[in-house]
């Protein structure tokens, strides 16, 4: 990057910054943790920005991965390297934002099995021997540790061999939650990271949600904290499960699957969901976009299994709108707010000091009316917020079929009235 394009990506993110300061306190509403995904080191940015960027946009926690490979590249040498300067700084500096970090320990490592995935004693002694000294690294200052990720579609791990099955990553989970927990027993284990509304598996020859029916055989919720979901949908093959009402009702789904077989209730996770804002396939319009993580949100807070969110991502990871994997961000590239920003900071202002009452679902000619009661803790007031559900409105395969993109600057008003293109306060 030349260094006219630096100070002009600084100068915009300080600008940002001191638009959203009346926003920082007390910004956060109920006990779910609401989080996004981050790439730090990918960005341009000193520590502090980042920080301080984050904690502005409503959010009360990030989740980054600390690989595998990147923390031992010597065998049996830990070590954050300099490329990972920024990501330690900010997990050491996360507190003094009310800021609860979340870390990924994930991928393979070339000193085991060609950096294939961990599957006999010695690569799962290992792994678990890497995620106990980043515990120990940074004991008291991440809250939650997340064991892989996305194990069932092979994330990470292009080219590395067929998916192991199910007993090898519980003996994974297993062996690694005990030593973390043997020097940080405050730390939070979540694992799975997988989608429970996928019909089929993509890698598997069973679906998500049976693979890890397998694993509560084998006895995985003995030792985790919490079941992580990444419950994507803006391709699945059944159009209603893409409105974020339907995701949701899924989700509920399998959670009572889940608890009436276990006799428990088990915290659920959603540690990385998103919506595309890209002119291929599934793309949205930024304001459409918007509108679903407004709604999502909400709908996500109505469920008191639900513990915590995290958006996925913070940043477009590139420019090039054809490209779906550039274009989930919250900001663009250079971290100027598309609409899902503003809404969502928008959103958290309005549930500051607000608790969730009551929620409605009316269904009335095939389609859902949603109303959701909230009380002010401070003033006793009553809101209701509502909107009815309608298909979201997607990119078609063919660039004939792709929706005219409106621009961030779009008139969109989102304030404590309307939260979104749809959703309305009463």
């Amino acid at each position: 990057m030349y260094i006219g394009e630096v100070m002009k990506k600084r100068k915009a993110l300080i600008s940002l910054l001191y638009c959203f300061a009346f926003f920082y306190t007390n910004v956060f509403a109920g006990e779910q943790t609401v989080g996004v995904g981050i790439h730090a080191n990918r960005y341009d940015l000193e520590s502090e920005q980042l920080l301080q960027l984050i904690a502005k946009s409503g959010f009360n926690s990030f989740r980054q991965d600390l690989t595998w490979d990147s923390v031992e590249i010597t065998k049996g040498v830990y070590t954050i390297p300099p490329k990972l300067k920024l990501v330690d700084e900010i997990i050491r500096g996360a507190k003094k934002y009310n800021i609860s970090p979340l870390v990924i320990l994930d991928y393979g490592n070339k000193n085991y099995n060609k950096g294939g995935y961990p599957v006999n004693e010695q690569d799962i002694t290992a792994f678990a021997n890497y995620a106990k000294w980043v515990a120990s690294n940074y004991k008291g200052q991440v809250k939650y540790y997340e064991i892989w990720n996305e194990w069932t579609v092979g994330t990470g791990m292009k080219g590395k061999g067929d998916i192991p099955p199910p007993q090898i990553y519980f003996e994974l989970v297993k062996r690694t939650s005990q030593a973390i927990k043997s020097v940080d027993s405050s730390a939070m284990i979540l694992a799975g990271s997988f989608n429970p509304l996928s019909p089929t598996g993509r890698r598997l020859n069973i679906s998500d949600s049976d693979w890890f029916m397998e694993l509560i055989n084998e006895g995985i919720l003995n030792y985790i904290d919490g079941i992580s979901i990444h419950p994507y949908s803006f391709l699945n093959a059944n159009k209603k499960l893409r409105n974020p009402e339907y995701n949701i009702n899924k989700i509920d789904q399998f959670y009572n699957k889940i608890k009436d077989q276990n006799n428990k209730k088990i915290p659920f996770y959603i540690t990385e969901i998103g919506i595309p804002t890209h002119n291929g396939q599934g793309g949205v319009d930024p304001v459409e976009a918007a509108d679903y993580i407004v709604k999502y949100s909400l709908l996500a807070k109505s469920k008191s299994y639900i513990k915590g969110v995290w958006w996925y991502d913070l940043s477009n990871d590139g420019n090039d709108m054809n490209n779906q994997e550039h274009n989930f961000g919250f900001y663009d590239s250079t971290f100027n707010p598309k609409p899902a920003a503003k809404a969502f900071i928008n959103l958290q202002y309005f549930l500051n000091n607000k608790k969730i009452q009551k929620m409605s679902i009316i269904n009335a000619n095939n389609e859902q009316q949603i109303n959701i009661i909230l009380q002010d803790s401070l003033t006793q007031k009553d809101y209701t917020i509502y909107w009815d559900e309608k298909q979201i409105e997607q990119n078609g395969r063919m660039p004939n079929f792709t929706l005219k993109k409106l621009s961030s600057q779009n008139s969109v008003d989102f304030n404590q009235k309307n939260l979104s293109r749809d959703v309305s306060v009463k």
